[in-house]
């Protein structure tokens, strides 16, 4: 037989049992409530926190888009700046060209009044009219005379060898149309000068030989091509003779 103190002891037990499964239960029915409440807070609190989400990313692609934008704006002003200063160099640059043919222009016309000066001042009241015409030609750049200019000027200087008055000498120089329009007075200006000095040896007078060099104006020829360029790397020489002029040895 069982002991009355077994008994007890056996109901104690169970009693305690039940008295914590009975205490565990509470406490998860508790704990559950207790969840059930703050459901819509923490709902509304992921939905805050979602929406912030959103927000932010919303923000961040419109500031990656104006930075995108912005830098796009300061290329294209980078480049309009580019443009700018490319475009005022041009105009510097057509503007020094400018002033450089305008030197040009006006150093023949000073040539030219020049000229008209002397042939006024040779004049004596005498009508000059053109005698003779001869043309001598020069290789590119060069301003020296070849063996063909030199047997041509020693014509005229022949012919001219038995005169001592009554008469004059007029040398325009021209060139091509390569080169700058101001190296272009100079080299012609070079090449009429070589005519005269060449002339001058052969015992013309100087002070009957004028000159002018005028450039690339004037050509006779077309500068397209390379004959005729050749044409108009030239010199002109003209015999002008008065019309009362007597040769006198």
């Amino acid at each position: 037989m069982v002991s009355l103190n077994q008994r007890f002891s056996v109901v104690g037990i169970v009693t305690l049992a039940g008295m914590m499964a009975l205490s565990g239960c509470a406490s998860r029915k508790y704990v559950r409530l207790q969840t059930q409440a703050l459901e819509p807070a923490i709902k509304e609190a992921q939905n805050g926190v979602k929406e912030n989400a959103e927000r932010i990313d919303a923000v961040d692609r419109r500031a990656q888009q104006g930075l995108t934008a912005a830098g796009a704006a300061d290329t294209k002003a980078t480049a309009a700046q580019a443009a700018a200063a490319a475009a005022a160099t041009a105009a510097q640059a057509a503007d020094r060209k400018a002033d450089t043919a305008n030197q040009g222009v006006q150093q023949a016309n000073n040539r030219i009044n020049t000229l008209e000066t002397r042939v006024t001042n040779i004049n004596f009241n005498d009508n000059y009219a053109e005698s003779a015409k001869d043309t001598v030609t020069f290789d590119t750049n060069k301003s020296t005379l070849s063996s063909d200019a030199k047997s041509k000027l020693d014509k005229i200087a022949s012919d001219l060898s038995g005169q001592r008055n009554g008469f004059m000498v007029e040398i325009q120089g021209y060139t091509d149309s390569q080169g700058s329009e101001q190296y272009n007075f100079g080299l012609s200006q070079r090449r009429v000068e070589s005519v005269e000095r060449y002339l001058v040896s052969k015992n013309v007078p100087l002070f009957r030989v004028t000159v002018v060099g005028l450039g690339e104006e004037n050509p006779v020829a077309d500068n397209k091509t390379t004959q005729g360029r050749a044409q108009n790397r030239r010199v002109e020489v003209k015999v002008l003779k008065s019309t009362g002029a007597r040769q006198t040895n």
